[in-house]
């Protein structure tokens, strides 16, 4: 029994776990005002134990706390597209430290994005897409996971499969797909396997993650008719983060690291070849810091300074003897301001900008180097909420490329509208 059919089997069970609880946690389990929320996540990373009960204690704000209206709010994507720690949760956040979603209840849904999250106060799902490295197939996906304050983790899976047998002489045509004599098995859309967890403790949250990308081809083939081929076109990324966030005051920080391994080669009759199209196989490690500060804040508007600093540097294998390292630079700005005495509705904008301080790329079979340094274009964004009740929030959110070519402000390939709505409970 191979690894990833384990991992399938365990993945069933914990989905007949959760339709179990989902009945019962519908009912049972209490919900929280995010104000709420935020200091059970504060008692939950000063505590020492995963098992421990944390009471819930009536909230005394000082006034330098990161706890203002403005971060008592959970927001959807279009929020925070250059991930200032200072800013409120968003649903991204959520996912990469799943203990966030303990005794939150809430549906959310955003079309652009084709995202889908329901959490249950203690289990939750998410219905998303996967895209393959370097490729344009897509891949459903279903995201499982549990939290409690202090403590949480999901898996995740998005499976495609084909498998053709051909037992005649000569090449045929399935489907407007030529198959060679043999069997050939492909896996479609990235077959996407992933798990994160998270825990609280001594003020701080950490959080590590693992994905496996595959997109794979392999033909078996008598060896009187062809040759017996494999391409191999995977990725696999492991990250770890840390960061202050349940205690911070007015500066939020985050440390971390991630790692890449892509593969990108070609076997015919064992022979392994490496084919520099899209890119050849490399691995790659990124240490990066991020932090976020209030610098200008009433009860109805703030301004947030936000950077991060990653380094990365990456090693291409053979037959591709070449190295690169790189130091980025992200600073970014960020502003909300909530319109009425109600504070139901909220504009928000934002705006920042890749730069690629340093990077320096040595090919040594060619005895070639290169070395560069460069501001990217800036990226805008601008946004809006609007709350009904406490139950209801809608969000549209406007990318930078939105006005950059009027006529055809349509047509690019990226995503130039996020539009969300969430429903708590």
């Amino acid at each position: 029994m191979n690894l990833k059919t384990m991992f399938g089997i365990g993945l069933v069970s914990f989905g007949v776990a959760f339709a179990q609880e989902a009945s019962e946690s519908a009912t049972t389990a209490p919900s929280y005002s995010e104000q709420q929320l935020q200091q059970q996540e504060e008692q939950a990373a000063s505590s020492e134990s995963l098992t421990a009960p944390v009471p819930f204690v009536a909230p005394e704000i000082p006034k330098e706390s990161r706890r203002t209206p403005f971060n008592a709010i959970l927001h959807g994507k279009s929020y925070n597209r250059n991930r200032n720690m200072a800013a409120a949760n968003n649903t991204d956040l959520l996912l990469d430290f799943p203990n966030l979603f303990a005794n939150r209840k809430f549906f959310y849904i955003e079309p652009t994005n084709k995202l889908g999250i329901v959490s249950l106060g203690s289990f939750f799902t998410a219905f998303d897409i996967s895209k393959a490295p370097y490729d344009d197939n897509q891949l459903g996906r279903l995201t499982l996971g549990y939290a409690a304050p202090g403590f949480g983790f999901y898996v995740r899976a998005g499976l495609g499969r084909d498998r053709v047998s051909n037992d005649g002489t000569v090449t045929q045509n399935v489907e407007g797909d030529e198959v060679a004599p043999g069997v050939k098995s492909k896996t479609f859309g990235g077959d996407d396997w992933a798990a994160a967890i998270a825990k609280s403790f001594l003020g701080m949250n950490i959080a590590a993650n693992v994905d496996w990308l595959t997109t794979k081809t392999q033909t078996h083939t008598d060896p009187d008719l062809g040759a017996e081929t494999e391409d191999r076109f995977d990725s696999l990324t492991v990250g770890l983060s840390l960061t202050n966030a349940p205690t911070a005051k007015n500066f939020t920080w985050t440390l971390g690291a991630r790692f890449v391994s892509f593969n990108n080669e070609t076997e015919i009759d064992g022979d392994v070849k490496q084919p520099g199209t899209p890119i050849p196989s490399y691995w790659d490690l990124a240490p990066y810091i991020r932090g976020g500060l209030s610098v200008l804040e009433n009860e109805n508007a703030r301004i947030l300074l936000g950077a991060a600093a990653i380094f990365s540097y990456r090693n291409f294998d053979d037959p591709v003897d070449m190295y690169a390292l790189t130091a980025v630079l992200q600073p970014s700005m960020m502003g909300e301001v909530f319109v009425g005495e109600s504070k139901n509705l909220m504009f928000y904008g934002e705006v920042g900008y890749d730069w690629v301080a340093f990077r320096y790329v040595k090919n040594k079979n060619a005895d070639y180097s290169k070395m560069m340094d460069k501001m990217d274009a800036v990226n805008a964004s601008i946004g809006f909420r609007y709350q009904y009740k406490d139950f209801l929030a809608v969000e549209l959110g406007l990318e930078e490329k939105l006005f950059s070519n009027p006529g055809s402000v349509f047509q690019d390939t990226q995503t130039l509208v996020d539009f969300s709505a969430m429903v708590r409970f």
